[in-house]
């Protein structure tokens, strides 16, 4: 399970991401809501523009690639146990309570 959690503004990730094929489908909608290219992305990042293909593509990609492609467009990658909630989620784990 992956989370991505925005550093700065905008768009927030309300539900964990669970399987590759999303986390990749959130890195490429993040990186055109921002406007960059796939080549603007990897030299901001540090990365093989390849690097940014595979990522997307939901193919492999090493950590410390995913790291800097998710730090480089705001976020940061979280690993945490699958039950455990944060406060974000709160209103909507406890919504039925009411």
């Amino acid at each position: 399970m992956y989370n991505l959690r925005m550093k700065t503004r905008k768009k927030i990730i309300d539900r964990p991401i669970t399987n590759v094929e999303r986390l990749a489908g959130e890195l490429k909608s993040i990186r055109r809501e921002r406007k960059l290219s796939q080549q603007s992305l990897s030299e901001r990042a540090a990365v093989s523009r390849r690097t940014i293909t595979n990522a997307e593509g939901a193919e492999n990609v090493g950590v410390k690639e995913l790291c800097k492609l998710v730090n480089s467009l705001g976020y940061e990658l979280v690993m945490r146990p699958k039950d455990t909630v944060v406060f974000e989620e709160l209103a909507s784990t406890f919504k039925d309570d009411e």
